[in-house]
Parts: C-alpha cells; sequence; structure tokens
C-alpha cells in the first residue's frame, strides 16, 4: 500500500516524491527496519502468538520427532541434556521441623516412586517418567500429566501421561460456561487455563473426537512460557531443526560419494566381431538381464560396442566435511544452550581452562531446567501425594490441613556434576567449606547427596572403625595427624589423648 502511494505521488509530482524519500532515508532510525531491495522480500508480521504457533505446531512437531529418531546429532543434545538435568531423577528432600517426620514421608515417598505405584501403566518409576516427560517437552515443547486418584489402593495417586496431540483441536467455546477454548485449553479473560478438553484414544490407537473435560487442578502442562499470550508450547528444537536435517542431508551424500569412491572397477569396450565377442553384444546387465545401476568394489564389466563409461569423481575430502560438520554442531549447541564438546561428544582437542568453562555455561543451562522440574513437575506431584497420604492415612498428622505449607516444605535434589580435575577442585571445595563460603549442605546438593544422609553414613563408619580398633585418617583432626607424622612411635593412645585435647 505505501509503494503504491509512494509511486502514485511520484507520478503527480516528482520533486515531491524526491523530497519525501531524502526525508525518509536522513530520519530512518534503525538500519533493522530499512526496506530495500536486498531484503524487500523479509517482511514478518507482528501477531497474537498462538494464531502463528498453531498452524505450525503439528509440522514442527513432527520433524523434530523425525530427527529424534534418524538423527545422531539431534540425539546427542538431546541426550545430553536430559542425562545432566535429571539422570538418576530429581530426589525428594523432606523440610518439615520433625526430623522424625521427615525421614516417615521420605521413606513413603521412595516406596511410592515405584513403577506400580506412580505410573497408571505400573512400567515406569517416578524416575523414569521424568526422563521421559523432560525428553517430551524438549522434542514436542509440551507434555501432560493428569493426576489420577485410584480408590483401594495404598497409594491413591498415579500419574497418567497424555500427549499433546490429544488436545481438542475443534472445541472453540466451552458448553455452559461459554469460555473460549483455544488449541484445546479453556481459558479466563487473564489467559490463565482453567481447564484441558482431550480427546480419547481406544488401546487400538484410534482417536475419539468426543473430548473430555479434564479441570487444571488435576492437570500439569509442562511446557515454558517465553512470550506473555502463549497459550501451548513450540518444540525445543524449533531454532535448529533446519540446520539438523540440513546437516544430515549433507553426511548422507557424503556417505554416498565415499562409496561411490571406494569402489574401484574395470570396464571393457570391444569391437563388434572381436575375439570373445561372440554372443556378448550388450553385456553390460546384471544376471536378471536388468541394465546396470550401480558398480560394486573389483566389478569387471564387458560393455556392447559403442557404449562407453563417463565417471563423475567425487573429489569431496573428509576433511572438508568434518570442517562443516563442527561447524553445524556449534552452532546448533549454541541454540539449545549446550557447549560443541557435549553436542558433539568430541572432547580430544580441549584444554582443561576451555572444558571447564565449557561445562560452567553447560551448567547454567542445566541448573534453571532442573529448577524448572522441580517446581512444575515435582511439586505439585509432591503437595497432591502430601493430601492423599494424610487422607489415607498413611500419614499421622492431626494439623496437617491447618498448616499444609509448612507440612509441604520440601528441596529437590537434582543430579550433581562430576569434577573435571578432581584434585584442584576438591581443595577448592574444602578451602570454601572451612571460610565459610559454601556450607555441607550446598557442597552435598551440588554433587546429587542428600547431606543428613550423608552424615549419617559417615557417623556409622567412624563408630563400626572404633567398635573393630580402628581409627582412620578421615575421622582424625589434620593438626593431629601432622603431630603423628613428625611422631612415628607414637601409639593409638597419643592418638585418643590428641583427639582429646582437640576436643
Amino acid at each position: 500500500m505505501i509503494k503504491i502511494l509512494e509511486r502514485a505521488i511520484a507520478a503527480i509530482s516528482p520533486q515531491w516524491a524526491c523530497n519525501r524519500a531524502f526525508y525518509a532515508e536522513n530520519l530512518r532510525a534503525y538500519e533493522a527496519g530499512e526496506v530495500t531491495r536486498f531484503n524487500d522480500g523479509w517482511m514478518p508480521v507482528n501477531q497474537d502468538t498462538e494464531n502463528s504457533d498453531r498452524t505450525q505446531r503439528d509440522l514442527v512437531k513432527a520433524r523434530a520427532r523425525y530427527l529424534e529418531d534418524n538423527s545422531d546429532i539431534a540425539n546427542g543434545a538431546i541426550g545430553g541434556i536430559v542425562r545432566n538435568v535429571v539422570g538418576t531423577g530429581i530426589k525428594l528432600q523432606a523440610r518439615t521441623r520433625d526430623e522424625v517426620l521427615n525421614k516417615q514421608i521420605e521413606k513413603l515417598w521412595r516406596e511410592w516412586c515405584r513403577a506400580e505405584n506412580c505410573d497408571i501403566t505400573g512400567q515406569q518409576t517416578f524416575e523414569e517418567l521424568q526422563t521421559m516427560l523432560l525428553r517430551r517437552k524438549i522434542v514436542d515443547g509440551e507434555i501432560l500429566v493428569k493426576k489420577v486418584i485410584r480408590r483401594g489402593k495404598k497409594f491413591p495417586l498415579c500419574l497418567q501421561v497424555i500427549k499433546s496431540d490429544l488436545l481438542s483441536q475443534t472445541m472453540l467455546t466451552a458448553p455452559k460456561t461459554n469460555n473460549v477454548i483455544r488449541s484445546g485449553v479453556e481459558l479466563d479473560a487473564h489467559l490463565k487455563p482453567l481447564a484441558y478438553w482431550v480427546n480419547k484414544k481406544s488401546p487400538d490407537g484410534y482417536i475419539e473426537y468426543d473430548p473430555d473435560r479434564i479441570p487444571a487442578s488435576q492437570m500439569i502442562h509442562l511446557w515454558l512460557r517465553s512470550k506473555p499470550d502463549q497459550i501451548r508450547g513450540m518444540s525445543d528444537l524449533t531454532p535448529i531443526i533446519k540446520r539438523l536435517k540440513d546437516t544430515q542431508d549433507y553426511l548422507d551424500a557424503e556417505t554416498i560419494a565415499a562409496k561411490i569412491a571406494a569402489c574401484f572397477s574395470v570396464f571393457i569396450t570391444t569391437q563388434t566381431g572381436a575375439p570373445g565377442m561372440v554372443g556378448r553384444v550388450g553385456t553390460a546387465k546384471d544376471p536378471e538381464k536388468k541394465k546396470l545401476q550401480s558398480i560394486r568394489p573389483g566389478m569387471i564389466k564387458y560393455l556392447a560396442p559403442g557404449e562407453s563409461v563417463s565417471t563423475a569423481n567425487p573429489s569431496r575430502s573428509i576433511a572438508s566435511a568434518k570442517d562443516y560438520v563442527a561447524i553445524q554442531e556449534r552452532l546448533a549447541g549454541a541454540g539449545m544452550g549446550i557447549s560443541y564438546e557435549l553436542m558433539s561428544r568430541d572432547f580430544n582437542n580441549s584444554s582443561f581452562s576451555a572444558a571447564r568453562q565449557g561445562m560452567l555455561e553447560d551448567r547454567k543451562t542445566f541448573e534453571p531446567i532442573q529448577a524448572f522440574m522441580s517446581e512444575h513437575l515435582c511439586m505439585p506431584i509432591y503437595r497432591e501425594w502430601m493430601d492423599t497420604c494424610v487422607l489415607a492415612g498413611l500419614l499421622d498428622i492431626p494439623d496437617y490441613f491447618a498448616n499444609k505449607e509448612e507440612y509441604q516444605l520440601a528441596e529437590w535434589v537434582a543430579p550433581g556434576w562430576a569434577w573435571i580435575d578432581p584434585q584442584k577442585e576438591v581443595s577448592a571445595d574444602i578451602a570454601a567449606i572451612q571460610n565459610g563460603g559454601k556450607t555441607m549442605s550446598q557442597w552435598c546438593a551440588e554433587r546429587g547427596y542428600d547431606w543428613r544422609e550423608q552424615l549419617e553414613q559417615m557417623a556409622l563408619e567412624k563408630k563400626t572403625a572404633e567398635e573393630m580398633g580402628l581409627t582412620l585418617s578421615i575421622h582424625t583432626p589434620i593438626n593431629v595427624q601432622a603431630a603423628l607424622s613428625n611422631h612415628p612411635g607414637k601409639g593409638s593412645d597419643k592418638n585418643e589423648e590428641a583427639d582429646n585435647e582437640q576436643e
């Protein structure tokens, strides 16, 4: 429309059009907002997020799942995130003021986490569910978990995982309330989810387009909101899907070229009537009399008179392929917030400082995801689990419902990370703990340990060693160890006296 107006002005008054162009050029604030012959085909439109997402969500999701199933590079990125965020599972630490109650809660929780108790199918433990749910959140962009109550079971609460594909796309308004339903999510005026409309799926895989309304209080919608008007998630692989597919296609082409280059074959052309050619006209065929369409290593073929062979010499170098793939993996890793080394599993060319810097940056990606999983998956399930355990009589807490917030206090211990250089990092940790810069609880949390279990185990080991008449160096103060090293003839009695003096 603007271009038409400018042309009309230029036709009526070329000088006016020239002045307008001069002022427009000099008053322009951002080069990013220029429209020139170089970028006039790039004209994105600002619109409602869900209106733009829903037209491409299913295709993006299908492409992401294809790469998950077929691309080793994509699986390297997905697996790297899942291993570091969930690993062996995010563990519970109850934080009520009663330590006896904390231990009781944690014991019951570990029992509930078994597959037969937490999973409605009885096939996955809670830790395995965490792994699957995070994987689906990364690939699909979202996943649904329904909290199901089963009466007559020791643990009434169990979990049902529902693919986002089952969210109804046909419902526009909710019956009775007339609330707006967008992409299967029933919303209030502030875009707060009130319920989810989920299509039924039979055991044989057929979808019945008669959706059930599941209140939001019974559903966990695991997705990451990045825009204020966003309603559902998009695959985390979205920014790198095209790059991953292009790299896969390139590697396929390089593989074919390498196969052709590896085939050293001989083609013999003879003249009509030459010796040995009687009845051999047209021998460039396979045993089934089909024309030759492929070559094999060491193959010898006679060609009919007048036939010749022209070859396409695949001159690509494996070095150039390696550099190309490395660049693509580096860029894809940047798009996912992970280092090239983690993306490619190539640690051969990294120095200690580079590897440590990459690991520290990776941790800044993993730690927010661990916090996300703890707050949006583990904590809502734990609160519901606590309610059902009290109602089922598994936990005897008379004032529970009057003080739910206090009794539901908990921390979630995610898997930690190993050291790159243990000697340097352990020394730094010891100094930080001794100087008050870090508590033992923080140190244990970084390693994925429960600090109370750590102390209990240490006390048990010390007691067992003493009962056996052993004095281990780890149970002796450092200054006492130094004194003993200067007097090697001193026995255990002196050691005991030194311990008493130290106390």
